[in-house]
């Protein structure tokens, strides 16, 4: 049963044109979940599968309780808007466990149930092998962590020859039940000057958030077709990892951080089979890394 509770800087030009046009976003969001008890932001909850896996949903739980050996935790939900300027906005989940830094996605796919990511830069996939067997697959994501595709000695955000990022001033906060160690997650403002394009583009970041905030632009290097919604999410070099997007606005789209709060979600890894690619190319089955030892 399968339980759980809700990163060399890119030519201007290239991002730019990326950027204006992410709202043709091909990916759907995650479903609506089905909430029973109190406010999200201080419930526990619990996603099982149903005996038709189509039909998932959800119900609350009163303890949490769990076996680091078995069951891999996530105590806070980034929570994302993003849409067309008059259009109903949609929304995407990213769970985040601060003492490990480890993210987990739930992706809208037959095959995957979510992707788990760590600050190494390895993403590991959990779902059906298509043959009834619920398997662990894994990608390494390089710009995460090696420190040659990222400069400590930058003052970030990075401005170029071609685009030059410059602070207004202004901020934004999220709802006062959002924080962090009682202090208030504020954004400040960052404006786009283009130096050979026009356009208006703004973005507001954070570094309250205790997260390498590479780990989720990694999600849309990955190979294959998991995605982010927001599939021109990704601002390595050009914000520092430390640097939590609270919004992003480009022509008519948006993206938002709208919460980043409590919401525990427990994830029963142990019940998926890890293996290795040998140099013969058979699989050998290991522990998972992510898990404790027995």
């Amino acid at each position: 049963m399968l339980k759980l509770v809700k990163t060399n800087l890119m030519k201007a030009a290239i991002l730019y044109f990326i950027l204006v046009t992410i709202s043709i976003f091909g990916c759907k969001s995650q479903n609506e979940n089905e909430e029973k008890g109190n406010e999200s932001s201080s419930e526990t909850i619990v996603l099982e599968e149903a005996t038709n896996e189509d039909e998932e949903y959800f119900e609350e739980a009163n303890h949490l309780e769990y076996d680091p050996a078995q069951t891999l935790y996530f105590s806070h939900a980034f929570i994302y808007s993003y849409g067309d300027e008059g259009e109903e906005p949609e929304e995407f989940w990213l769970y985040h466990n601060p003492d490990t830094g480890q993210l987990m996605y739930m992706p809208d796919d037959p095959m995957i149930k979510f992707v788990v990511s760590d600050t190494l830069g390895n993403y590991y996939f959990f779902g059906n092998d298509g043959h009834g067997e619920q398997t662990i697959g894994s990608q390494f994501i390089e710009w995460v962590a090696n420190p040659e595709f990222y400069d400590e000695k930058l003052s970030y955000p990075v401005s170029d020859q071609y685009v030059s990022l410059k602070p207004t001033g202004k901020t934004k906060s999220l709802e006062e039940y959002n924080n962090v160690d009682g202090k208030p997650i504020v954004g400040k403002e960052y404006k786009w000057e283009f130096s050979k394009l026009s356009g208006d583009q703004s973005t507001y970041i954070t570094e309250i958030i205790p997260v390498n905030f590479y780990q989720v632009y990694g999600f849309n290097k990955l190979e294959g077709d998991i995605r982010l919604p927001a599939v021109g999410f990704d601002f390595s070099g050009i914000f520092g990892k430390n640097q939590v997007i609270t919004k992003f606005t480009s022509g008519e789209f948006e993206l938002e951080l709208v919460s980043y709060q409590f919401n525990p979600a427990f994830v029963e890894a142990g019940d998926y089979q890890y293996s290795i690619q040998q140099a013969d190319g058979t699989w050998k089955k290991e522990a998972f890394p992510l898990l404790s030892e027995k």
